[in-house]
């Protein structure tokens, strides 16, 4: 059985499909590279997102430690120039208060002494200032306290009133973490980050161990800034973004997050010196893929010298992750974002929606367009003329039929009027072919009557009968 070849398309469907396939070959040469450019871009947007954030946030934290050096330089000079009694209650009340007043950054001002006493000055969220004054016994091993709460108003300092206590757990000054640190450089500024026991969140003290003539350690004085300010601005920087920013050391201890519930440490409501949240035990799930990332690629956090930058894909969800460390010039710190890709993609895709339904409708609309004028322009002629060839051979053929295509100035109408030319050449030949035919007819009619008649008259039968004519004749003569 002989194989049968498919039937192949019409002009009108091929015109139709070129159409189509042109139009399309171009939305595609504009949509597809502009699709993988926007998701390439992507990598570049969150590199300038982890710029701002770590630009701003290291700028912040500058301004931070500035700020504590300045005021922790002017408690030193202060004393080492007499300036202020530090055994005078009133003298020293007035003037932690009006350091704390000067920096409204700060949470602390305070000074240790050797024997476990202690005093200082505190800001809290609600704007009023406290002074403290902590006594330690021994005989007891006691801690004794009494605040005066202070308020603002007018720029005056105005007294609301006084509360004494005995602390539970006690306090003596030589414990805290801030004494300790300053103990281990004397004569240099310490720099101590740790749970602040009064308000249970992580906190920032520069301290320095205050030394007599004969070298004994009088006490410890410096300034304290609760690190939670340091969260609100990583809030401020991430805005409408989506993922996390944070702060750690190289323990990997969180200091600062946008997510300021992660800060707060887990046991702070059962211990009486909490301590710094570890990445690795958080529950925010970006934060844990942040902590995962460490992990999995063995990342030195004391080695951090430059951004790095990691990618994580959940096996679970196949989402994508861009992870970022950038080291501070501060302590051990680090800056950490997690963005989710989505986050951009979200809007990549909107946008690619947006384009491929322009790319649609415009590819419709000159679709559309280019199939009415290939029509009316090309495969109408073109099935015309070939309609005229079948009525030619079909013996059908009517002269002007062509006249209006003939009468256009592009190929189709030379094609036209050349076929219009051929068509009545060929009419004009089959008429005179058709008048030949019949004249040959006729003569050939003609030929075959006379040789008829000829082969009639020389039988003997026609011989005999012209004989018998002739005497007939004669005796009718007679």
């Amino acid at each position: 059985m002989p194989l049968r070849l498919p039937k192949p398309p019409g002009l009108k469907a091929t015109l139709v499909g070129a159409m189509l396939l042109t139009v399309g070959t171009t939305a595609a040469i504009v949509y597809i590279p502009w699709s993988l450019v926007s998701k390439r871009n992507i990598d570049t947007i969150v590199d300038q997102v982890n710029q701002e954030i770590t630009l701003g946030t290291s700028q912040e934290v500058e301004k931070l430690f500035n700020n504590a050096e300045s005021a922790q330089s002017l408690l030193n000079s202060s004393l080492g120039q007499n300036l202020i009694n530090l055994t005078n209650p009133k003298d020293r009340e007035l003037f932690l208060l009006s350091v704390l007043r000067a920096n409204p950054n700060f949470t602390w001002v305070q000074y240790g002494e050797s024997n476990g006493d202690f005093f200082g000055a505190q800001r809290t969220p609600d704007g009023q200032l406290h002074f403290h004054l902590r006594d330690w016994n021994w005989e007891t091993q006691t801690t004794t306290s009494t605040v005066n709460t202070y308020t603002i108003k007018a720029d005056v300092l105005t007294p609301v009133g006084t509360k004494t206590f005995e602390m539970d757990p006690p306090f003596f000054a030589p414990e805290r973490p801030w004494y300790s640190s300053a103990l281990e450089a004397p004569q240099k500024r310490a720099w101590t980050v740790y749970v602040y026991r009064s308000t249970q969140s992580p906190g920032l003290d520069a301290t320095t161990a205050l030394v007599n003539p004969k070298g004994e350690i009088w006490g410890v004085i410096g300034v304290g800034i609760e690190l939670t300010q340091l969260s609100d601005y990583l809030q401020q920087l991430k805005g409408n973004h989506k993922g996390e920013a944070f702060i750690i050391n190289a323990q990997q201890e969180l200091i600062a997050s946008t997510d300021v519930a992660e800060v707060m440490p887990t046991q702070a409501q059962d211990s009486a010196d909490p301590r710094l949240q570890k990445l690795e035990t958080v529950e925010n799930p970006l934060l844990r893929i942040a902590s995962q990332t460490l992990q999995n690629q063995a990342i030195g956090l004391e080695q951090l010298e430059e951004l790095q930058r990691f990618a994580f894909k959940d096996p679970a969800t196949g989402e994508r992750y861009l992870i970022s460390f950038t080291p501070l010039e501060q302590l051990d710190w680090v800056v950490g974002t997690v963005i989710p890709e989505s986050s951009y993609l979200v809007e990549v895709n909107r946008n690619k929606r947006t384009l491929l339904g322009i790319i649609a409708i415009f590819t419709g609309l000159t679709a559309g367009v280019a199939v009415i004028v290939a029509d009316r322009l090309i495969a109408r002629p073109v099935l015309g003329i070939a309609r005229t060839a079948a009525d030619i051979e079909s013996e059908r053929f009517e002269l002007g039929r062509l006249e209006a295509i003939a009468r256009r100035s592009d190929e189709i109408g030379q094609l036209a009027r050349v076929f219009d030319r051929m068509a009545q050449q060929v009419y004009q030949r089959e008429q005179h072919l058709k008048q030949q035919v019949r004249e040959l007819r006729i003569e050939i009619d003609e030929a075959k009557r006379q040789r008829q008649v000829k082969e009639i008259v020389e039988t003997d039968f026609f011989q005999d009968l012209t004989v018998k004519a002739q005497v007939l004749r004669n005796r009718t003569r007679s």
